[in-house]
């Protein structure tokens, strides 16, 4: 039996699990607190940096982590001086850096550009921010920076603010904060918030239940009082467990983001606007010992005044990323002394030209002009992803390629087939015309 491929490097925040992020927690302790027992652990080595977006934080970080790893740095900092800009193929430029480099960290404006890099590369890939889908690294510098402060997330109350919609710091931070038991309210500026698969990943992956907060303060914010709250639903502990709707009184941490312009933002907010965090806010008991984090850069969702506030760790953040960042390269380096509980694979996927094009216009799977692959999730009724940008497949069928039989996608024999062992289908003349049976639900 055929076993789906998996991604090597890191690409997705999906991919952690919490064994993986309390290790990885103290190797970035140990990384920061003891510097010098690391500074030659990547003598020798090369990593490129290929930034096809603009980026300061995120490519000085990687590039400084590197540095102080004793390893070179080789960069493309801007896509005009690379062969990208003449029409070369991502898959090209992965296979020529990936024969300069032993890890690549990548920046790309499609969603999903560092799986399909990591597949023709031969060396690590690591996604340094892919369109709006993802930043694992920067989710971990967010997460180790609440570590630091809390020593446990598990049972925190984090809201994330602003542009959800485009926002990729804050749709990976979602996961990771759900994988360690955290309950988060979602205040999407108006029209900016999540899809809702989005949340129905998340939900089914990590068994959490949605209900309603409301707060006064949040009509400025989203402008509604009430908002989303998701948490465990093994969680029993203070007044939001076990009630649909409740009044917030407290914040652990708010993590405004910016409205994403350059993917669209500005014209969505045109009519709604979105004015972010106001100084004279913080006085409110919802905030008055709240953490304050920022992937950055800032406009006026978060004024300089601010700064000052007691709970203000954006600066923080930026100054935990070299170190986050080390302890990336040296569980992808150097596993045969700095080894890390294994990831959650990811599976490369399954090009299916049956399946047609990816329905996200933005998926790297379009300018690349492929078939779009699919990998499979659900733990109670199967659900067919592009294996590129996460985005929701229109699978109607799924057959099994050991019987040849053929059923409905939601019917229960198909969660009785394993995941290697399925062939999706559109629609059922395709699969007769395959060679699969009919055999209903």
């Amino acid at each position: 039996m055929r076993r789906l491929p998996e991604m090597p490097g890191l690409h997705s925040a999906e991919a952690f699990n919490p064994a993986f992020l309390h290790a990885f927690f103290e190797r970035a302790k140990a990384v920061e607190t003891r510097p010098g027992e690391f500074e030659d652990a990547l003598r020798g080595r090369v990593i490129a940096t290929v930034f096809e977006e603009p980026s300061t934080r995120t490519r000085l970080s990687f590039e400084s982590a590197a540095l102080r790893l004793g390893a070179g740095v080789i960069t493309v900092a801007d896509p005009r001086t690379s062969s990208a800009s003449k029409g070369e193929s991502l898959r090209d430029t992965a296979r020529t850096v990936g024969g300069y480099a032993d890890l690549i960290v990548w920046r790309h404006p499609a969603d999903g550009a560092s799986r399909l890099a990591s597949q023709f590369a031969e060396v690590p890939v690591v996604n340094g921010g892919d369109g709006r889908l993802g930043h694992p690294t920067q989710t971990l510098v967010d997460l180790y920076t609440l570590w630091r402060e809390w020593g446990q997330i598990e049972g925190r109350t984090i809201a994330l603010m602003g542009d959800l919609n485009h926002g990729r710091t804050a749709r990976s931070l979602a996961w990771g904060l759900s994988l360690l038991g955290a309950r988060m309210v979602l205040l999407p500026a108006p029209g900016l918030a999540w899809e809702e698969a989005v949340l129905d990943r998340i939900l089914a992956r990590v068994d959490y239940r949605r209900c309603s907060v409301r707060h006064p303060m949040f009509r400025s914010w989203t402008g509604k009082e009430k908002a989303t709250l998701i948490e465990p639903r093994s969680l029993v502990q203070g007044e939001l467990f076990g009630r649909d709707e409740v009044e917030l009184n407290h914040l652990d941490a708010l993590y405004l983001t910016r409205l994403q312009r350059e993917r669209g933002a500005e014209e969505a907010m045109a009519s709604r606007g979105y004015g972010g965090l106001q100084v004279e806010q913080l006085a409110d008991p919802l905030l008055k010992q709240t953490l304050l984090l920022h992937p950055l850069p800032r406009r006026e969702e978060l004024p300089e005044a601010v700064d000052e506030a007691p709970g203000a760790r954006y600066f923080v953040q930026t100054r935990m990323g070299p170190i986050v960042r080390q302890a990336v390269f040296l569980a992808l380096l150097r596993p045969d002394r700095w080894s890390l509980p294994a990831l959650h694979p990811l599976p490369a996927g399954d090009p299916d030209p049956g399946l047609g094009t990816c329905p996200n216009t933005n998926c790297i799977s379009s300018p690349e002009g492929i078939p779009v692959p699919w990998r499979v999730e659900g733990r109670h009724e199967r659900h067919f992803l592009c294996a590129f940008c996460d985005a929701p497949l229109p699978v109607e069928y799924a057959g099994c390629r050991s019987t040849r039989k053929l059923h409905p996608v939601h019917s229960p024999k198909v969660m009785r087939i394993l995941p290697e062992n399925l062939r999706p289908f559109r629609e059922r003349h395709g699969a007769m015309e395959a060679g699969y049976e009919w055999s209903g639900g």
